[in-house]
Formats: structure tokens, sequence, C-alpha cells
């Protein structure tokens, strides 16, 4: 399991929704990128370093989906808007670096925040509970998604993957992040 950041250094000071917002998107990025990692541990095949980007987006739509849903009762309406609008805006920014990285100069920002906005659609149907994460059909959902992302040798066989390991772990790893790191002023 990765390690997180829990707790902030100075924990007296109170943290606007921008600071807390860019504290998560860097757990956040760190857990996209391990998830990938240990697929191809597992020997899941990812050819190229686009596919790890379209990998690491999908669960980045997932985990920012599930701050959203996680934060919905912590929050006003108006502190809820703020810390998930600077955490697609920070996450847009480290995407888009990665895309050019690998694909070459280019606007990745609104085709991401468009991903981001269809996941959140999609993934709003399905269950969600403070104790239990995302439902078993959300985190089916998100198999799927990463399913399209991959290539026809291990199609079958990652969205049991995820749903068993990747996304329980992520989860569990971004809840004690967001317990520890985000706590709005009432």
């Amino acid at each position: 399991m990765v390690r997180v950041k829990k707790s902030w250094n100075q924990n007296e000071r109170a943290r606007s929704p921008a600071q807390m917002a860019n504290a998560i998107g860097a757990t956040i990025w760190k857990l996209a990128a391990n998830v990938v990692l240990n697929m191809e541990n597992e020997n899941f095949e990812t050819a190229t370093q686009g596919q790890r980007v379209d990998i690491m987006e999908e669960m980045v739509c997932y985990l920012v989906h599930f701050c959203d849903r996680w934060i919905y009762s912590k929050a006003s309406q108006d502190q809820r808007a703020e810390f998930i609008s600077c955490l697609v805006k920070d996450l847009a920014r480290m995407l888009e670096d990665s895309r050019i990285d690998v694909q070459g100069e280019g606007e990745y920002r609104a085709d991401f925040v468009s991903k981001i906005n269809q996941r959140s659609t999609d993934y709003a149907g399905y269950g969600f509970s403070e104790a239990e994460g995302g439902s078993f059909a959300m985190r089916c959902r998100l198999g799927d998604h990463v399913k399209e992302s991959m290539g026809e040798r291990d199609s079958r066989w990652i969205p049991d993957y995820i749903v068993g390991r990747e996304a329980p772990e992520i989860e569990a790893a971004l809840k004690r992040s967001l317990a520890g790191l985000v706590v709005f002023e009432a």
C-alpha cells in the first residue's frame, strides 16, 4: 500500500478549500500512479505511456467522485463546490503535464474536465456510504472504464482485479487522507 499524507504539519491553522484540495490532489495522483504500477507488477499489459495515463485518468475521475460523495455531508454547498473545483483544476494541470510528456503538445484540460463530468454523472447513479465507500456496482463500473483503456489480452480480468483489489485499497487510503486533511469550518 502506498503511503499518503494523513495530517498537516501545523494542525492548529485552518486551511482553505484550495489548500485542502491541493493536498488531496497530490494524494489522488499518487494513488492513481500506484494502481498502474500494481497492475504492471501483476503482469497486466500496458503497451504505451499514453495507455498508462489513460488508466490514471480513469482512477482520478473515480477518486474525485469519491471525494465529492465523502464531502457532501461535511461541508456547505459553497465549500464543497470550491473544494471540488480547486481539486479538478489541480488534477487537470497534472494530467495535462503527463499527456504533454507522452503525447506531445496539446490542450488536454478541457477533455479531462469533460470526462470528470461524464464519470461523475455515471457514478452518481450508484450507491455510496461513508463507512463502506463505493458500492460493488460503482466499483464494477470503474473496472469497466479501466478495461476500456487496456489492451485485449487482459480485458477479461481487469474488472475483477479492480473491484477486488485496487478499488478497496485506494478508497481506504483516500478516506484516511480525507479524514485528516479535509476539515471545514462551520
